[in-house]
């Protein structure tokens, strides 16, 4: 009877046997990292911009609470 640990690595055996390393591979997911990137820094810029537009709002309001 096998063990859990047994069929773990049978299953990563068989895994570690059916990778291939394909050379030319960085030529089909390149473009697809860099959109993914792009897309990352774009919504992280909106969300600081939004940030920042709320907060120079909102304080200017506080602003004017606190002279009267």
């Amino acid at each position: 009877m096998l063990t859990t640990l047994q069929i773990l690595a049978l299953q990563l055996v068989t895994l570690v046997d059916k990778l291939v390393f394909r050379g030319d591979s960085w030529r089909q997911t390149l473009p697809a990292l860099v959109i993914g990137m792009v897309g990352i820094f774009l919504v992280i810029g909106i969300i600081i911009l939004a940030t920042y537009a709320l907060n120079k709002s909102f304080s200017k309001k506080k602003d004017k609470d606190k002279e009267e």
